[in-house]
């Protein structure tokens, strides 16, 4: 007759029944005591004791010794004793170029870390300094967190949350190789293979395992995606999915299958306001039958080209307020490089589980998003703002400035426009709402100057009487950031400097009255807003106001132009404030 082998409380390992002892019981209470003191030595999770828990031969005669010992002496301590196979290798790698640890060592380290080295132990030469004694730690904090996403003392926390795993024949314990393992892969995305060899696992398929146990057309490719839910300070409340990316798992469809499920309406109260991409347009009726209050950003109406000013401003709101979903996405594959590279299809099945790892890291172990100067007047300024009209706009329909007409404009190039004002970085973050434009700024400009033939930005200017060019208004036509075909053009109102006086700009106030920036217009989707400007007017307003003034601007090299043959011939941008 074949009996199922059962493990032992407190090595773990697997015995037939017959091999076994059992720890319950009233006259089992000393035995029941080391034993459980013995797990815990082993960092292993607590189990309650019944009367199948039993232990092995081994252990059972070991706990014993113990008992006979401290009945003969109640003064005996306790010891964490080295235990190994054998004492004719290394006591750590198990090299058989070995040296005896010399008293002073094993001294040292039972008053440094309370462990005990028995007699005869060895250790190879590669584990001792010159003076015979055990290396420190080899790998620093620092360097620790190239391999993982936490420090050394955040990994000792981490590892007490993993439970056991079932697997086939029972279940088995993550250990801290496994726990370490499956971080660096997360955090460096390296091939099974490579963790196999560095790691030690005998096989490819044990480092799967061990991976796995330790927990479209749009892209052209096959794709799933999970579907984040953020608190306006970055904490990750839910990671959804994932979900494949076909048409029937749009974001709508996404969000009816997790209300009809009940998972996603626990994270909502009464008067909270959801925040959701155009890709929730399908779902507007939805949302309302739930009572929940949303927010898009506007979408554009049919045979209509740009946003009003009104829809621009409201749009405006929704993204300052919606980029925290956008930083949380970009930080998980930030940090956890294994999720923005292409998965192996073995890893599938356990990429949910992988991400909700990855969002608990983070939401523990990583600091919550604090957005600069966000506070109550800051948002008082904004919605004020958002109510204001544009001038500009109205300005260049009644005049119907659109034209090209010659006799109305004079085209200037930037060294000629010497009235318009210098600017710095903040009052340009001011007036944008944000650092996005800015820092796409270098990028956008050089690409225009280098699209257009003359490598200089069309700059016109309205004729005075004397037809010559009026100041304070100024028009520039420039490429889309989308389509190499579409141009716009923008208006901007300035104050003039008097005399070719610089005005820095350095107030910080957005009041007309004081602000060297009176308005501003593009005939781009978004173009009309009042609250922020488009990345067409932000760059333009970086190059003009700030970039021309500088001596030293970095721009984004233009190598890889220079290297991949061009059969257009187009010229390399050569602009005077260029590198």
């Amino acid at each position: 007759m074949v009996f199922r082998k059962l493990r032992c409380y407190v090595c773990d390992g697997r015995f037939a029944p017959r091999l076994m002892t059992r720890i319950d019981g009233d006259d089992n209470a000393a035995k029941r005591e080391i034993a459980i003191n013995r797990r815990d030595g082993f960092q292993r999770p607590a189990l309650e004791v019944t009367d199948l828990t039993k232990i092995c031969t081994n252990c059972n005669q070991s706990i014993r010794n113990e008992i006979v010992a401290i009945e003969e002496d109640p003064a005996c301590l306790r010891l964490n004793v080295l235990t190994q196979t054998r004492n004719s290798t290394c006591l750590i790698c198990d090299r058989t170029d070995k040296n005896v640890l010399s008293i002073e060592c094993k001294a040292n380290v039972f008053i440094s870390h309370n462990i005990f080295i028995p007699q005869n132990t060895k250790s190879c030469q590669h584990h001792l300094n010159v003076e015979g004694m055990l290396l420190g730690p080899l790998v620093q904090d620092s360097e620790f967190q190239c391999l993982c996403p936490i420090n050394k003392q955040q990994f000792a926390e981490l590892f007490t949350f993993c439970d056991t795993v079932p697997c086939t024949g029972g279940y088995r314990y993550v250990h801290k190789k496994d726990l370490l393992m499956f971080l660096c892969k997360m955090r460096q995305g390296l091939s099974d293979e490579f963790l196999r060899i560095i790691f030690q696992y005998p096989s490819r398929r044990a480092t799967s395992m061990a991976v796995a146990t330790s927990y479209c057309v749009h892209k052209g490719r096959h794709l799933v995606k999970p579907v984040l839910i953020v608190a306006p300070d970055g904490y990750i409340l839910d990671i959804q999915g994932p979900y494949f990316s076909d048409s029937r798992n749009n974001d709508a469809a996404i969000l009816q299958n997790e209300a009809d499920a009940d998972r996603m309406l626990r994270w909502f109260q009464e008067d909270d306001i959801v925040i959701v991409d155009r890709g929730y347009r399908d779902a507007i009726d939805l949302l309302r039958r739930l009572g929940i209050t949303w927010k898009m950003p506007a979408l554009l109406p049919r045979n209509q080209c740009q946003l009003s000013t009104d829809e621009a401003n409201e749009s405006r709101l929704v993204t300052k307020q919606r980029w925290i979903v956008e930083a949380r996405n970009g930080h998980l594959k930030l940090i956890f490089k294994f999720l923005q590279q292409t998965i192996s299809m073995h890893h599938v099945p356990n990429l949910g589980d992988f991400c909700r790892i990855a969002g608990a890291i983070i939401n523990r172990y990583h600091p919550t998003i604090e957005m600069e100067g966000a506070d109550a007047e800051k948002a008082y300024e904004m919605l004020e703002k958002a109510k204001e009209p544009n001038i500009v706009q109205a300005l260049v329909e009644v005049e119907n400035l659109k034209t090209r007409n010659a006799q109305r404009w004079v085209p200037i190039n930037d060294a000629q426009l010497v009235d318009f004002p210098m600017l710095d970085i903040e009052y340009l973050k001011m007036l944008t709402v944000g650092i996005y434009q800015i820092k796409l700024a270098p990028a956008y400009v050089q690409d225009n100057v280098q699209r257009n033939d003359d490598e200089q930005f069309h700059i016109d200017m309205l004729r005075d009487a004397n037809r010559l060019p009026q100041p304070g208004l100024l028009r520039v036509r420039i490429y889309s950031r989308f389509r190499n075909a579409a141009k716009y053009q923008l208006w901007i109102t300035y104050r003039p400097n008097d005399d070719n006086e610089v005005d820095d700009g350095m107030d910080g106030n957005m009041n007309e009255e004081v602000s060297p920036i009176l308005g501003y217009y593009c005939t781009c989707k978004s173009g009309t807003r009042t609250l922020g400007t488009c990345a067409h007017i932000s760059s333009i307003l970086w190059y003009l106001g700030y970039a021309r003034y500088q001596e030293n601007i970095h721009y984004p090299s233009t190598r890889l132009i220079q290297t991949v043959a061009d059969a257009g011939n187009r010229p390399l941008p050569r602009n005077d404030h260029m590198p």
